[in-house]
């Protein structure tokens, strides 16, 4: 049977750009020029005030300034010191304009203008190629390699309408004619054929494929012909013309550990599933932290069968029978209690999803941890507010995108992804051309390495009242 197109959406009007846009048509590849990296590590304990702050080459004061909210940024004051003064006011401007390719273009410039010898031009290209940037057009024909039917349909329906939702408040916007495609990927597809059908029919942007296998399968064909934007992650280098996005759960990681170490933290606990993915994310966790300076004082693996108040207490030094025994002599000094559990360690690193976690967190406060702060990833979090059950999470620190975080949305992750494959979709050439100006998204702030593959830094959350 020959592949679906489910639908076409073809709108005619007339062309306003209230937001300068890019394109991709035509265009045979984007070549990077970064060099930049998010194993780079650019983490310090320093306050924005503090000399120590400012230490270090200039993509490494750059990347701390991004970590900066805007409003600090502001309310900073620097005037015996104009080079500070300028860095503080292009970090503004990266975060001011982020979503407004023409209005970037032109603020940079006018930086550029009034700091000429300043070490972070270094950061953004020349005048000529800033102005290539805001003169493109958007891609005329977008496609997008789905799955919609099948065990995959709900999560390609997810993206598809995170998708249009964009597309159509970007139309309401800027009026700009476009033609969306939609090509189902589910069952035994030919991915390849049907990524060479949908550039037949002339679009000349894609997105997609989204399972890792669609993804790699694709990549293995080696025709990429158009830029083509994954929505996963494969291992080993991309062709010309390919990137790739997704909820990286290593972009996480690395961000959790960095947290924890900028607030002092160095001697931690690492509790995951003892399963593939725990494995894995906590090697990633434990090469990230000991790259920081921080050491692995223990791990525990869990699985269904754990007995989590015994591997809890275990974990701790703590024996429950002589704890009970204990805690029942009125005369006993809770502060004498708490110190019977291990004291080498500052941090707890837990990769639990909600159920699991939901069971943990009770007991490590119930063997004397709860002074010790508790870091995770999105895992820990269902993505819709459950009060009653997540206040046995509270003090929990996690990393988790913005569109759950800082909104009342509740319509999941991966329609977070489809706004944010539409934003990337045309902002291809500014994000390869000015790599260090994050693109906010619905994921986090977004970035393209040079090995093309967005990166997404995430805000960090705590919960409170069993709210984020």
């Amino acid at each position: 049977m020959s592949p679906i197109m489910l639908k076409n959406i073809f709108i005619t009007s007339i062309i306003f750009l209230s937001l300068v846009v890019t394109s991709c048509a035509g265009t045979t590849g984007f070549m990077s020029n970064s060099s930049y990296s998010p194993d780079d590590i650019t983490t310090t304990r320093a306050a924005l005030t503090e000399d120590a702050f400012w230490q270090g080459n200039t993509n490494t004061i750059w990347d701390r300034l991004q970590h900066i909210p805007t409003h600090e940024l502001a309310s900073a004051s620097t005037p015996s010191n104009p080079e500070r003064a300028a860095w503080i006011k292009l970090a503004i401007i990266s975060k001011k304009y982020n979503s407004n390719s023409h209005d970037l273009v032109q603020q940079l410039a006018a930086w550029r203008s009034e700091n000429p010898n300043h070490p972070a031009n270094n950061l953004f290209s020349s005048n000529g190629t800033l102005t290539a940037i805001a003169d493109d057009h958007t891609p005329r024909h977008i496609a997008l390699l789905l799955p919609l039917q099948g065990p995959m349909g709900a999560n390609g329906h997810a993206v598809r309408n995170g998708f249009l939702s964009a597309y159509y408040q970007t139309l309401a916007k800027t009026h700009v004619q476009q033609t969306i495609s939609f090509f189902d990927t589910s069952g035994n597809q030919n991915i390849a054929a049907l990524y060479q059908q949908a550039v037949s029919e002339g679009a000349d942007v894609i997105v997609g494929p989204l399972t890792k296998e669609d993804v790699q399968n694709l990549v293995n064909s080696g025709s990429i012909r158009v830029p083509t934007l994954a929505l996963n992650y494969t291992e080993g280098s991309l062709p010309t013309n390919f990137y790739e996005f997704g909820l990286s759960p290593v972009d996480e990681i690395q961000q959790v550990a960095d947290k924890a170490w900028s607030r002092g933290r160095s001697h931690a606990i690492i509790i995951a599933p003892d399963n593939a993915w725990g494995h894995r994310m906590g090697g990633n966790l434990t090469s990230r932290w000991q790259s920081l300076g921080g050491g692995v004082t223990d791990t525990l693996f869990f699985n269904q069968n754990t007995d989590y108040n015994q591997a809890i207490a275990s974990l701790l030094h703590v024996n429950p029978v002589e704890d009970n025994r204990k805690k029942s002599e009125k005369e006993t000094n809770k502060t004498l209690l708490e110190k019977q559990r291990r004291q080498d360690f500052d941090v707890i690193f837990l990769l639990a999803e909600p159920n699991s976690a939901r069971q943990i967190v009770p007991l490590l406060r119930y063997y004397y941890a709860s002074d010790i702060p508790v870091y995770s990833t999105s895992v820990i979090y269902s993505g819709s507010p459950n009060p009653q059950k997540d206040s046995d999470l509270n003090g929990v620190i996690f990393a988790d995108i913005p569109w759950l975080l800082k909104s009342s949305h509740n319509n999941g992750r991966l329609y977070a992804v489809g706004r944010d494959a539409y934003a990337i979709s045309r902002e291809l050439p500014r994000l390869t051309t000015l790599p260090y100006f994050p693109l906010y998204g619905a994921t986090g702030a977004l970035t393209l390495s040079s090995s093309h593959q967005i990166y997404r830094r995430l805000p960090m959350a705590e919960i409170h009242n069993g709210h984020p």
